[in-house]
């Protein structure tokens, strides 16, 4: 018997109905803040590795914006505009500030909400209000890990209702948003699968920005354009940062092969932790309970590494009253770096 369906006539259940016929919607162009890597009225994303520069960077153009100079290797340049700059990671008078002035930024120009009482998330609604407040061309979000919100970056579902209020206002505003990012470390993988967390962070922004330290360079890194939607990726960026940026030149990079230039002498605990379970599972599935007590024993705590387990999205599943931690499928079947590690745990 078929289940019986309820009317969908009632009044709590319609839904109003607008059906738009493509040739009433007019053609409208692309506007850019920084053709061919930032446009108006999208997401894009900047990512790298801790120690790369990618706050810097931000910094540099929201300097630059602020004050009507024309972005790295552009021709013109646009008038003054202002930037709302939100960090959940460094201090904003004695980190933020000082490198804006280092910068020689337009200070008046550059806004950010405040967050002490009550931290911001994507569908927060003073995010447009603010926006539309000051009339911001730029809005920065330093690290997207912070403003995502309590959501999963790994279940494609939750990214997609966390995105989508973000995607709505740049569009409403016509506010380009630039989203710094951490890169996850999986190896030998398209460029695309380094940004952190579910596939469709990658797939839903219009342009993604890759930041290194090349292999070598004390000062050098390279800024790499890895996706474009609306148009062709641009060349790579290469700039020298000390206390400073300054441009030096652009270069031609495969996306899918950068990630060989870049290097890095700056480690985290997390990233060594990362290093390390890569390492550890690239012989095989080790239990939850022998990984903590092998980091216990390097000093990294288990909260670290449980955000390490995250960021590789490593699995976990039972085997008996055992809890078991593999590789996901693409870390599988790579390059063995496992450098006699069978003596080193108790498996």
């Amino acid at each position: 018997m078929l289940e019986k369906r309820s009317n969908p006539s009632t009044p709590e259940e319609k839904k109003p109905l607008s059906i738009i016929p493509m040739d009433s919607v007019k053609i409208a162009p692309v506007q850019w803040l920084w053709y061919p890597y930032i446009p108006f009225g999208k997401v894009t994303i900047l990512q790298g590795d801790p120690g790369c520069g990618k706050t810097m960077l931000a910094l540099n153009l929201a300097a630059r914006i602020s004050n009507g100079e024309a972005l790295p290797f552009c021709n013109t340049a646009l008038p003054p505009m202002p930037v709302l700059y939100q960090t959940a990671e460094d201090g904003i008078d004695d980190t933020i500030k000082p490198r804006l002035v280092e910068a020689r930024a337009n200070c008046k120009n550059i806004l950010f909400i405040d967050e002490c009482s009550d931290p911001l998330c994507f569908t927060d609604e003073r995010i447009e209000a603010a926006i539309r407040q000051v009339g911001a061309k730029l809005l920065i979000l330093d690290p997207m890990s912070a403003y995502i919100g309590d959501v999963s970056m790994n279940q494609a579902n939750e990214v997609r209702s966390s995105f989508r209020p973000l995607y709505e206002v740049a569009s409403a505003t016509g506010c380009a948003i630039l989203i710094v990012a951490h890169m996850n470390k999986l190896l030998g993988t398209s460029a695309l699968y380094r940004t952190n967390g579910s596939i469709d962070i990658a797939g839903s922004v219009r342009s993604i920005l890759s930041v290194g330290k090349r292999k070598g360079a004390k000062t050098e890194r390279i800024m790499v354009h890895i996706k474009s939607n609306l148009a062709a990726v641009g060349p790579a960026m290469i700039y020298e940062l000390t206390d400073k940026i300054e441009w030096t030149r652009q270069e031609d990079v495969n996306p899918d092969e950068l990630f060989s230039l870049f290097g890095s002498d700056r480690k985290t605990k997390r990233s060594q932790a990362e290093d390390e379970l890569l390492r550890l599972l690239s012989a095989g599935d080790k239990p939850a309970t022998a990984i903590e007590q092998h980091f216990q024993k390097q000093g990294i705590s288990y909260r670290t590494v449980t955000e390490a387990k995250k960021s590789l999205r490593i699995l976990s599943y039972r085997k008996g009253n055992q809890s078991m931690w593999s590789l996901p499928p693409e870390l599988r079947n790579k390059e063995d770096c496992t450098g006699g590690i069978e003596d080193e745990l108790p498996f």
